[in-house]
């Protein structure tokens, strides 16, 4: 999330907590003073996607679907319109976190999900869903034939209060929007789409159905079902899913054999031998969840919800409390602005005014006006004469107000051509507040354009263990508590110390991340001795003479075309296991093609491994994100060295102009150089996952 604290319509957007290939999401409240009442959610079109006729249409579609929409598995919409020539939706905010999220942290914590809850989830889920495929315009009756069409786990929204909501109808087809579906083109996420999807056949609500038991099925697996190398390899497994898919079971024998029979019914390749609505699917989880949890009750998620994410909750609540105070600063300032009259020749000029706020200071007069010895007088003003003369004007300006009321306009004409100084004083004041108002900007949390910096280089670490009263703190500063940890946003390419303490022992080690980074580190803090159980690992460092043990690699996806090291030492990837010695401190490097690099720091401990010869180790390789990317230089063509500042690897060259090429996720600097013209140009590049990065870039001469 990144704070960003400035007016949108009549709206205050406080931070950005999410951002897709077309649109842009923001926590919002009212621009009022005391607005917070409620948050919000705004979620715009990105600034030149407007021209975009197929995002759009997309945009549009969303709101004629869901504006009439009234259910409470279906997150509410409440405005929409066009603002700085961006179209935006304003709908109800959930306090909460997505299914994707709350299966990552069960797999991080090496749990299983609640049978009773992942049943209450999709129940409710499909509750919302069959309000969807049922809904009729309100005026005419007629059904819409809405189908989503975009079923997901990012889709399906838990609040911290136990609330299942359904989100983003963006590509849903339904009669109101006149869309068919066309051939040789799917809509929808590929480990989500239903058979019917892939072949392009006319779309119903069991469509809907069938991705919704894929979500039930990974919930209760803890793993994706359809999940190939790439795209294609994925729709392959769907399209011969009646072979493919097992019972969830297979996975986590607690599931019992009706549950089973539930989730295998709605992921038949056959849509005819599926559960024929969402509303007869919601029938019987609900009859199934009371007949296996006889106790349950719907606040149950909320416990389990708010036990999940309890440190995110408690920082999420002190970052909102920050934000709207400083929102409120914002708005208190800007209710002040100074607007004052310029006088030319005699004619008060009512239109041009000097605005003081989140924009800055924006002068519109004459450039006469002032003379440099007036700026620098305005600019040596300080805090506390300034606020008097604030009080001392606005009495006076009152006062000229009421006299104004009565005064003919010729006499009021004369007072202002004969009080020129006291305008003149006023104006100096005002510029005062400008200057004031940009050395407090950033402790306002105003973003002013030419102030601001770019974008925020950061990594991620992961802190292994198994111990739940371990206290973390980074550079001193408390962290979070209990192991395992993911510490995400740190600040790269900066010393950072990290710190684990415990009453067993303690961990410290100093790290240097670069930007982008994901690395993963064992904690090994001695039981009752106190201890300092920490490992350093240097890349090809020999073990001593001791115990060792068989090393066999799981790596997901599978794959012949990796490249994998130990400390070092090559390791084949066809038959990926090598003897490792015990005790001893290992590096392990996976790198593949279109997958990022794979970093592990650990230690096989014997008496963790006991009298095992063999031991396996899981490695779940994360694929390369794309965005892309257009330059246009002055002159047209020059030459483009780019380096990635996320890695050691090589720079490479292109000649400009640049258009739309796809690039790793990441953050580049690009050096533009013209030889014979003797012009050059630096400048960093940040490619974010399915954004369009456009930039024209004049070159200027060498020094």
């Amino acid at each position: 999330m990144s704070d960003v604290l400035k007016k949108f319509g009549r709206y205050f957007l406080l931070d950005k907590i999410a951002q897709g290939g077309m649109a842009e999401i923001y926590r919002a409240r009212l621009a009022a003073r005391d607005g917070a009442g409620r948050l919000i959610v705004i979620k715009r079109m990105q600034a030149g996607y407007g021209g975009n006729s197929e995002f759009l249409k997309m945009f549009q579609s969303e709101i004629k679907v869901t504006m009439g929409f009234n259910h409470p598995n279906i997150a509410q919409l409440y405005d929409y319109g066009e603002e700085q020539s961006q179209p935006y939706i304003a709908m109800e905010f959930v306090d909460g976190r997505n299914l994707r999220q709350f299966i990552s942290r069960s797999v991080e914590l090496k749990q299983t999900f609640p049978i009773e809850l992942a049943s209450f989830i999709i129940e409710q889920a499909a509750s919302g869903l069959h309000y969807a495929h049922t809904y009729k315009d309100k005026i005419s009756g007629d059904p819409l034939a809405i189908v989503h069409r975009d079923i997901s786990p990012q889709n399906v929204l838990i609040s911290y209060d136990g609330a299942v909501k359904v989100i983003d109808f963006g590509i849903a087809k339904a009669n109101v929007n006149g869309e068919s579906t066309k051939v040789g083109i799917i809509k929808g996420k590929p480990s989500y789409l239903s058979p019917e999807q892939i072949t392009g056949e006319v779309l119903d609500g069991r469509c809907d159905v069938f991705a919704l038991g894929i979500v039930f099925w990974e919930l209760l697996a803890g793993r994706k079902l359809f999940s190939g190398e790439n795209d294609l390899a994925t729709i392959k497994l769907i399209e011969s899913c009646q072979n493919h898919v097992v019972a969830p079971s297979t996975y986590n024998p607690k599931i019992p054999k009706e549950l089973d029979y539930i989730v295998l019914k709605t992921l038949a390749k056959n849509r005819d031998k599926r559960y024929q609505t969402a509303d007869e699917l919601q029938r019987v989880l609900h009859k199934f969840l009371y007949s296996f949890a006889g106790e349950f009750n719907p606040s149950d998620l909320s416990y389990y919800a708010k036990d999940l994410f309890k440190d995110e909750i408690i920082r999420d609540r002190k970052r909102m409390v920050e934000l709207n105070t400083k929102a409120e600063e914002l708005l208190n300032l800007e209710s002040q602005e100074l607007s004052i009259e310029l006088v030319s020749g005699g004619a008060v000029a009512r239109d041009e005014k000097t605005v003081i706020g989140n924009r800055g200071v924006a002068s519109t007069g004459s450039r006469d006006l002032f003379s440099k010895k007036d700026l620098e007088t305005a600019g040596n003003l300080k805090m506390e004469s300034f606020a008097r003369g604030q009080s001392r004007s606005a009495h006076q300006s009152e006062g000229g107000r009421n006299q104004e009321r009565t005064a003919p306009k010729q006499s009021r004409m004369a007072q202002d051509g004969q009080s020129g100084r006291g305008t003149k004083s006023r104006l100096l004041g005002t510029i005062a507040a400008g200057l004031i108002a940009l050395l407090l900007a950033p402790e306002l949390g105003i973003k002013i354009p030419f102030l601001s910096s770019g974008p925020a280089q950061t990594a991620t670490l992961v802190l292994e263990g198994d111990n739940q009263t371990a206290v973390i703190s980074v550079n001193n500063q408390p962290w979070g508590k209990g192991l395992p940890i993911t510490l995400k946003k740190l600040p790269a390419g900066k010393p950072l110390f990290i710190s684990v303490r415990s009453s067993a022992g303690a961990f410290d080690q100093e790290f240097n991340l670069k930007s982008g980074e994901s690395r993963v580190v064992p904690v090994n803090i001695s039981q009752g001795t106190g201890a300092v159980a920490n490992h350093t690992v240097n890349a090809g460092s020999r073990a001593p003479a001791g115990r060792t043990v068989q090393l066999h690699l799981n790596i997901s996806p599978g794959g012949e075309d990796s490249s994998i090291f130990i400390n070092g030492q090559n390791i084949d990837p066809a038959n990926p296991t090598s003897v490792q010695p015990l005790d001893t401190a290992l590096e392990l490097v996976v790198q593949r093609k279109d997958f990022r690099e794979f970093r592990r720091e650990f230690v096989l401990q014997s008496q963790q491994v006991g009298d095992q010869k063999d031991w396996p180790m899981e490695i779940a390789l994360e694929p390369v994100t794309y965005g892309f990317l257009s330059i246009h230089t002055t002159p047209a063509i020059v030459s483009a060295t780019f380096r990635s500042s996320n890695s050691g690897s090589k720079p490479w060259i292109r000649k400009t102009p640049i258009e739309n090429e796809k690039m790793p996720v990441g953050v580049y600097n690009v050096h533009l150089i013209h030889e014979v013209l003797g012009m050059e140009k630096t400048i960093t590049v940040t490619i974010e996952d399915q954004r369009v990065v456009s930039l024209d870039v004049p070159l200027e001469v060498k020094n």
